[in-house]
C-alpha cells in the first residue's frame, strides 16, 4: 500500500466498523443503573423546571441588557451618533433617544 496515497474507506477496515459496536458492548454496570440515573435526573428536571421558586436570579435574567447596565445604552448611542454623522446619515432619531435617555436618568 502506499502510504502517500488516501486511504479509501469504502475498502478501509474502518467501514467495517459499527457505532452500535462502540455505544452497545457489554458492560461491567449493574442492571438497575439505567433506572438510577433516569429516575435521578427526571427528578432533578422536575425540582429545576416545575417545582422551584423563582428568585433574584431568575428575575434578573428575564431583564434586557439595557435594564442590567443603563450606561451601555448611553454609550451605543453616542457611538452610533458619531457613526451617523461620519457617513451624513440622518441622525436626529437617536439623538431624541438620548436626550430622553438623559432625562430619565436625571
Amino acid at each position: 500500500m502506499d502510504k502517500d496515497k488516501p486511504v479509501k474507506f469504502s475498502t478501509s477496515d474502518a467501514n467495517k466498523h459499527r457505532a452500535y459496536d462502540t455505544f452497545c458492548r457489554e458492560s461491567n454496570a449493574p442492571w438497575y443503573q439505567v433506572y438510577c440515573v433516569t429516575g435521578s435526573i427526571s427528578v432533578f428536571l422536575l425540582y429545576f423546571c416545575v417545582f422551584r421558586e423563582e428568585n433574584d436570579l431568575d428575575e434578573l435574567m428575564g431583564k434586557t441588557l439595557w435594564e442590567k447596565i443603563p450606561q451601555l445604552r448611553e454609550q451605543i448611542l453616542v457611538q452610533k451618533i458619531k457613526e451617523g454623522k461620519e457617513r451624513g446619515a440622518d441622525v436626529s432619531d437617536l439623538v431624541e433617544e438620548l436626550r430622553e435617555l438623559h432625562k430619565k436618568h436625571k
